[in-house]
């Protein structure tokens, strides 16, 4: 669930409150209105479908709770029902895969656990517009600000696109800065009155450890319309801002760019949750204090539930590119990394140094230090560091992405 489609949640728990008191008031202790969050959009993309099911969720809380042993369905106008199953991330994801097609209707359907049934209103396929431009630029926010901005152009001249929402993905390099070949590991452990003694054996490591991708999604809403202009077409719209001080882009770094057509009533809906989810917005008493989706329980209900179901025509692109590109400074690691040297041999703190031997012991076995260098002619100094700075799986994933261009 977006964070906006969260304030949405926290908002209708705190409503009633605020609307009979002006008083400071404590969230967490507000009655908690429990509800049930629906997100899915369907597209003319041939691929597995999703709906994602969650709950509302307290302020106290980290993340949302999935709707979980749901029974899921989209209908369409030629008799196709799609089923749904729970993957595990908790989304559903269509048992098969299809796409949204002009001049037919689709309806979604959803049975709880509980037994409680909802489904939406009926939607039809938007019109198709395609990303005609992506590209990122080095620009100056109004407050100074540098940074790397992602625009999108997209021309709807010909075309009755008005409305437009976006998501991206980004996916950047991370390459561990002082990864080694080798590490150590510690055998052959006692430990009495005179403290640890344990062997060091040097081992080749077995799995890439240098080199990784990490990829993030969008959080959010992204949105924009043509309605007002006087040309169809959508220019220099910025989707994403990267600071140049950014480590994500210290290496090499791509961005998966996604425009979803929207209908007016999609566009509406989101757009609203978009404007409440500015904290002094949901606190004002001006506010409605419910947002109405096109998703409804099946029986003449007043329960509340939260979300939209849409059929939407989509367009990606995908770009790449360096910090080279731009005439910027090299942005720093994710973290610190200071080495440590240590010496096997001191396995005393009279000297009123540290035991440097169990410190070895500790760092390599509790907090996971990576060798970091080669060890001295004498064999028992040893540079060690952080596992941040001298294994990228630490932190990111060694599987490169099947997208990758270098």
């Amino acid at each position: 669930m977006s964070p906006k489609i969260k304030h949405i949640s926290i908002f209708l728990s705190v409503l009633m409150v605020i609307m009979s008191c002006r008083e400071p008031f404590e969230p967490e202790s507000i009655e908690f209105l429990d509800a049930l969050v629906i997100e899915s959009v369907i597209t003319n993309e041939l691929k597995n479908q999703e709906v994602r099911l969650t709950r509302t969720y307290k302020l106290e809380d980290n993340e949302p709770l999935v709707e979980n042993n749901a029974e899921v369905t989209v209908h369409d106008s030629n008799n196709n029902i799609y089923a749904f199953t729970q993957n595990q991330e908790g989304i559903y994801v269509s048992d098969v895969e299809f796409q949204a097609e002009e001049d037919l209707i689709y309806q979604l359907f959803i049975t709880t656990q509980n037994g409680k049934t909802y489904q939406s209103s009926e939607v039809t396929l938007t019109p198709i517009s395609e990303i005609s431009n992506l590209y990122a630029e080095l620009t100056t926010k109004d407050n100074g600000e540098q940074g790397i901005s992602i625009f999108v152009d997209s021309d709807n001249t010909s075309g009755e696109a008005n409305y437009f929402k976006y998501d991206y993905e980004e996916t950047y390099k991370v390459i561990a800065p002082n990864h080694f070949d080798f590490d150590i590991e510690l055998t052959n452990l006692t430990q009495d009155a005179n403290g640890i003694e344990y062997d060091i054996v040097v081992t080749e490591r077995e799995q890439e450890e240098r080199v990784c991708y990490s990829t993030e999604r969008s959080v959010g809403i992204i949105q924009t319309t043509t309605n007002e202009l006087n040309n169809n077409y959508v220019s220099r719209f910025e989707v994403n801002f990267i600071p140049i001080n950014d480590s994500k882009i210290l290496e090499r770094y791509s961005i998966l760019v996604n425009q979803y057509i929207q209908s007016l009533e999609a566009y509406t809906y989101y757009n609203t949750i978009d404007e409440l989810g500015s904290l002094n917005n949901i606190l004002s008493q001006t506010q409605p204090g419910y947002v109405l989706g096109n998703i409804q329980p099946s029986s003449e209900s007043s329960e509340k539930v939260i979300g939209y179901f849409e059929a939407a025509t989509i367009s990606s692109e995908r770009i790449y590119f360096n910090f080279t590109d731009f005439d910027i400074p090299q942005p720093d690691y994710f973290y610190e990394c200071d080495l440590l040297t240590l010496d096997y041999n001191d396995n005393s703190a009279r000297d009123g140094d540290i035991n440097e031997r169990n410190a070895l012991y500790r760092l390599i076995t509790i907090n996971n230090y990576k060798l970091a260098s080669g060890i001295d002619n004498s064999g028992t100094i040893y540079d060690i560091v952080n596992p941040e700075c001298g294994d990228c799986t630490s932190i990111s994933s060694n599987i490169r992405p099947d997208f990758w261009e270098d």
